[in-house]
């Protein structure tokens, strides 16, 4: 039955759209539908807790991810085997794990941290190791051009983490228990689904090379400081405001600011599917199709963030007030501010693949460092002296000047590659 809802499919790529868009606004919106139900038990303690938990995880699984994702759908010539990215993952999700939880028990040692902070943080890290698993079999169904059938699979999977969570929390109040029984699900339902679904797409080479290993990690290394860059510079703000505020000014601007990383989330689902298809165009040399393909996902995310910004400033508000049971009056400069940031952000995440899928990754990394040493220098002092209107404009700025860098690499990357298809 499992392969049957998996595999039937008359339009593949219809079908990947789809469940992709599901997969994505489940991966995108988790967070929200569960701070939510949260917001009205505990909206300060465990709401506070739970943002910063979810923040640190999706931090932790850039470790996990290793930047590969990317660059394994793009490995049109599969330079690397099926069996070689799965050794790769296998060795980032367990060092994934040991990170976290070296950093909670920093955190828990030194007291900054209580038992049931450090518990849900940690708890939080390893449902978010699933996500990394995950990812290298989904890789290889895109690499087939089966991403449907990933899609569905991380569909039900995640729906089934949300509504546990929920449920569980709803019955019993408890963060560490909704936690650890939403990660056993989520578990569970990886191991079943993902097993039949790539069951049919395993490589005849079973070729495991330590030295290929070795290799894909020094080429992706930039990829995945890059990614923990961009999801750090994403997050700044929350860390510098822990800092400093209080734990009800924390949670009144993770509410304001949860829109902006769904944004940035959402829009890295809206052109994942096209990773393949623009590197085999510029595999190929068809360069005036590829650089058509970038502008008019530019011009998609123009509007959409437009869209976003008009939405964010009739309704944003009201809606997030009603949304979270907390009245947000007085926050509605900070919400457009982020909005727009928003939209900058969505913007370096694309740019980023971009650089990817002509190897450039390496140019990555001066973008996302700058902005990661700007904050760790500024960021608090910002929030001391500015309050969260400062610091949202900051950010604002700091993502903007980042997208603008990458735009001027792709250009250059773009006219030594056009040099070199003429001769």
């Amino acid at each position: 039955m499992i392969k049957a809802f998996l595999y039937n499919t008359k339009d593949a790529q219809k079908t990947a759209y789809i469940w992709n868009t599901w997969a994505a606004m489940l991966n995108s919106f988790q967070s929200v539908l569960i701070l939510m139900v949260i917001s009205r038990i505990d909206p300060v303690t465990d709401a506070g807790v739970f943002t910063i938990a979810f923040a640190i995880g999706n931090l932790m699984l850039t470790i996990g991810q290793y930047g590969i994702r990317q660059f394994q759908v793009s490995d049109v010539q599969e330079k690397y085997t099926f069996r070689e990215y799965i050794a790769a993952r296998s060795i980032t999700s367990f060092l994934m794990i040991a990170v976290s939880l070296i950093y909670v028990g920093i955190h828990f040692y030194t007291g900054s941290y209580d038992f049931e902070k450090s518990a849900a943080v940690f708890l939080i890290c390893l449902a978010k190791a699933v996500d990394s698993v995950e990812d290298v079999f989904h890789g290889r169904l895109q690499q087939k051009e089966r991403l449907d059938i990933g899609a569905k699979a991380m569909t039900i999977r995640l729906l089934g983490y949300i509504l546990t969570f929920i449920a569980v929390y709803i019955m019993g109040k408890n963060l560490i228990l909704a936690s650890l029984m939403a990660f056993c699900v989520s578990l569970l339902l990886c191991l079943i689904l993902n097993f039949v679904a790539v069951k049919n797409f395993e490589s005849t080479v079973t070729d495991l090379k330590l030295r290929n290993i070795k290799d894909m990690f020094i080429e992706c290394f930039p990829l995945f400081l890059a990614a923990y860059l961009v999801i750090y510079i994403g997050n700044a703000p929350k860390y510098a405001i822990d800092a400093v505020l209080t734990s009800q000014e924390q949670a009144c601007f993770n509410y304001i600011f949860m829109p902006v990383f769904v944004i940035g989330l959402l829009s890295r689902f809206i052109y994942q599917p096209l990773i393949g298809k623009m590197a085999l165009l510029w595999h190929k040399g068809e360069l005036s199709e590829f650089m058509s393909m970038i502008l008019k996902q530019s011009g998609i995310m123009v509007g959409l963030t437009l869209f976003v910004l008009a939405g964010g400033f009739i309704l944003g508000i009201p809606a997030l007030s009603i949304v979270y049971g907390v009245n947000l009056e007085g926050y509605k400069a900070e919400l457009m501010v982020l909005l727009l940031g928003g939209g900058f952000l969505a913007y370096t995440s694309f740019y980023q693949m971009i650089l990817t899928v002509i190897r450039k990754q390496n140019w990555l990394i001066a973008g996302y460092l700058l902005g990661y040493v700007v904050f760790l220098l500024f960021g608090k002092k910002i929030v001391e002296y500015g309050g969260i209107l400062g610091i949202s404009i900051f950010y604002t700025i700091v993502v903007a000047l980042i997208a603008i860098y990458f735009v001027l690499a792709i250009l250059a990357g773009y006219k030594t590659r056009k040099k070199q298809v003429r001769f």
